[in-house]
């Protein structure tokens, strides 16, 4: 038998700050406390996680990623390479969100461009951002077979 599930959000945040994310992850709650937010701090760990689920657990891979730009070791536009390469989108749609502290023009620019990224949001985000996103009470469905 299959059946819809309900489920809510889940969200990658990808960001090497300890304290932008523990603001992330406050200000989400306060649009919806059901949303489930893993915070990720760098792109190599993420991608990791993410190859890991897509293989396993296709349907437990995040539903948004909110993705810095600078980072040590693997950046923000290395993780889309890499995420590009290893074809991660076959498992699931993923909306990608770029949440940087840039202020250069190119990368805005260069970030509207990739066909990955849906959106650009300045650091730090702010409660109005979010809530062009998510809506209380949003919830993903899913087929489960029972």
């Amino acid at each position: 038998m299959v059946t819809i599930v309900n489920k809510p959000a889940s969200v990658f945040v990808i960001d090497d700050e300890p304290l932008d994310n523990i603001i992330f992850k406050m200000l989400i709650k306060r649009v919806d406390d059901d949303i489930n937010v893993n915070a990720i701090n760098d792109g190599r760990n993420a991608i990791d996680q993410l190859l890991e689920i897509g293989i396993k657990t296709p349907e437990s891979l995040p539903d948004y990623i909110f993705l810095d730009l600078n980072m040590p070791g693997m950046n923000g536009w290395d993780f889309l390479k890499e995420f590009k390469r290893l074809g991660l989108n076959r498992f699931k749609k993923i909306q990608i969100n770029i949440l940087s502290s840039s202020v250069f023009s190119e990368d805005i620019v260069r970030s509207r461009s990739n066909p990955l990224v849906d959106n650009f949001f300045n650091k730090p985000i702010n409660l109005d951002n979010l809530k062009t996103i998510f809506k209380p009470g949003d919830f993903i469905g899913g087929l489960s077979l029972l």
